[in-house]
Parts: C-alpha cells; structure tokens; sequence
C-alpha cells in the first residue's frame, strides 16, 4: 500500500475527532470538556498525556532518536461567534464557535499519535504533541515555554499547522522569516474641560482634540514608516460625549498597531506618544496612552524552510504571502527554531467562507490528511535538526 493510501485509511477517523471537537468549543484558558476529550482519547491509545499550565496538555513519544526530539503544537480554544454553517454537528454552546479551525489543528495532532501508536516502527525520533489553550486570548503559548518543557524534553525544532481559507485547498503555503505580525493594543483617553456648547471658549472639547489625535495617528503610516515596510494602524473604538449640546469632557480611543519587526513596533509606539503631546500642546487637553503588547511576530526559521522545500512535493506546496494576523506560536519561534506552516482550505465550490473566523467558517476533513503526511515527514527526516 502506498504511504497516501495509508494516511487516507486515517479519513474517517480525522472526520470524527474533528467533528466531536467541533461540537463543544470553549474559551481561552477554560476548557474542560475540550482537555477530557483529548486526555481520554490518548489514554485510551496507551499513552500518558500531561497537564501543562493547568490549561494544555502535552504528550512525550519516545522514539529511536531520544537526543533530536522536535514538537507539534496544536491550539485548542475557539471563538465568541454564533455558528451559522447548520452542520449536525454544530457547536452545542449558543455564542461559540470553532471559527479558526482549532478543532482541525487538535485533530492532526490526536490523528499523529494515533498513527504512531499503529505503526511504532516510524518513531524515528522522539515527538512532544503540545495541546495549548488561549490562542486567541489572554495567550496560552508563552506560559508553556515558561515551564522549560522544551528543554526538558530536549526539543530541537517545533511545527505548527493553521487551516486557511484564503489559500486554495489542500496546499500548504509557508515562507522563510517573517510570516505573521506583532501586534499591540492601544488606548487613549482624551482629557478636556466640559462646558455649554454654546460657550466654547469655557471648554476643552475632548471631541476635536481627538479628531486632530486620530488624524496624526494616521499619518504615522504614511509619513514615519519606510514605505517598503509593512504597517498596520486600525481604531476600532471611539467613545466619548454626552448630549449634543455639551462640549464632550472625555473621549476614548482604542485600536490596534501591527509590523513585522520588534524596532519598527517601537518606533510607532514612541511615535504614538509624541503625536499625543503634540495634541496636548494644540488643545491644552490631557492624553493618557497605554499600550497593551500582545504576540510577537512569527518568524520561521530558515533552515526548518529548507528541510520543508526537501520534504514538501512542488506540486503541493505554494508560497505563503506574509499577513498581519497574529499568533502566538511565535513564543515558542522565540526559544527556539520553528516553522509556522498554512493548510489551505479555500474551495468557493464547496461554500466555504474565505474568512477566518466567520460564522460561516468551514473545511473539508481531508486535508488534515495532509498535515499528518508533514508531520511523518518530519519525524522520518533523517538528518540532525
């Protein structure tokens, strides 16, 4: 039998897990239905899952090579979105969703597990399967990495998977070096002097001396960064008066920056600042500025791309354009090499949203099959990581 027609016998096992994963979608770091799933299903192939941050769980293969182990990091939580797909197994939790193809991910690992359970002879190293909680918020990965469990395990490399519907279906697309942004959250609050809008000369509208704030705020992109680098400057949140004919003492703003660099984030941080009391100066209001730093960038090692290029057919495989969505799977990238890799599940025949984290999300259970297939070709890769 051809190894494809092995890893295709996997199908209808790939269909269930996913299918019952996707049923029970939890929040950030509260997964207790989610973690029984994945304990019970593992214990009940022999292995002895951990606990992990009391939020993740990991399992340790041990294989032929027990100095060269690498890892597969899978995330497990979803999102607060109301399903739409009217699939039989749709989530069972009203407001909640696997909307970002986290139950895909946790099923690729459950599947490589199993599959080394059936075929001990391909445990050619040792594997670390890290089951990780708080992707999409607070962040589940860099506590993990606090543990030292990569070093305790002797961890060399680590993969990791995401099932995107922008790129076509059933291909995988990564790149070398940056792949995906840092991102920070950031929060204003326009201080000024409330007053009868009638009698502007008694007041500090709040309200103008924002708009002149989101103004150079916008402009940083267009005249402080290097156009060959890529920015993103996005408010979402704008709040702030109270009557239309009072002059608005207090107006908040929150948005959201993104780059591919730790200097050009900086720079747009202390840029922020001075924009800020530049406005203060104008207005003679008062700006409070907080930033809230979330992941880092993802950036794959150049020479984990290599072995992927040795490993991964041309005819499977397209070139990942860089985007500014955020993932923190960069922690790990930040202890030591890894490699971030897309899974294509676009396909317009079929219906399937082109977004993440649409209500509509959806994706046909056989490519996982194909990141079984990577996965394999990673543990069978005969030289040193």
């Amino acid at each position: 039998m051809q190894k494809i027609e092995l890893l295709n016998t996997y199908l209808d096992e790939a269909i269930r897990i996913r299918q019952e994963l996707h049923q029970i979608p939890e929040e950030g770091l509260n997964l207790p239905k989610t973690k029984k799933y994945i304990i019970n299903y593992l214990e009940n192939l022999g292995y002895q899952p951990e606990m992990i941050c009391n939020a993740g769980i990991n399992l340790h293969i041990q294989g032929e090579d027990k100095d060269n182990s690498i890892a597969f990091r899978a995330d497990m939580d979803a999102l607060c979105v109301t399903e739409e797909t009217e699939h039989g197994f749709a989530s069972i939790y009203p407001g909640w969703m696997h909307a970002c193809g986290h139950d895909g991910h946790m099923t690729m690992n459950l599947l490589l597990a199993k599959y080394l359970a059936d075929h001990p002879e391909e445990k050619k190293r040792s594997v670390l399967l890290i089951f990780q909680a708080g992707e999409e918020g607070p962040g589940g990965a860099e506590p993990i990495v606090k543990t030292g469990i990569l070093k305790k395990y002797d961890v060399k490399a680590i993969f990791g998977y995401h099932l995107f519907p922008f790129i076509k279906e059933g291909m995988l697309s990564t790149t070398s070096g940056p792949m995906m942004g840092q991102n920070s959250g950031f929060y204003f609050t326009v201080h000024g002097k409330s007053g009868h809008a009638a009698q502007p000369q008694r007041s500090v509208d709040a309200i103008v001396a924002s708009a002149s704030l989101i103004t150079g705020i916008q402009s940083i992109v267009s005249r402080n960064v290097n156009p060959m680098k890529s920015v993103v400057i996005a408010i979402g949140l704008l709040n702030g008066g109270t009557r239309i004919n009072v002059v608005a003492e207090e107006v908040k703003i929150g948005g959201t920056m993104r780059s591919f660099s730790e200097e050009t984030h900086l720079m747009l941080q202390n840029r922020m600042g001075e924009v800020a009391k530049g406005v203060e100066l104008i207005h003679g209001c008062t700006i409070d500025l907080e930033f809230v730093d979330m992941y880092p960038s993802v950036i794959n090692d150049a020479s984990l791309y290599d072995i992927y290029l040795k490993l991964c057919e041309p005819k499977d495989r397209v070139v990942f354009r860089k985007v500014m969505l955020a993932e923190d799977f960069s922690y790990y990238q930040k202890e030591i090499p890894g490699l971030f890799i897309g899974i294509g599940t676009g396909n317009a025949s079929k219906g399937f949203d082109e977004n993440l984290h649409s209500s509509r999300f959806d994706f046909d259970e056989k490519v996982l099959i194909k990141g079984l297939e990577m996965s394999l070709k990673f543990i069978n890769y005969k030289k040193k990581y």
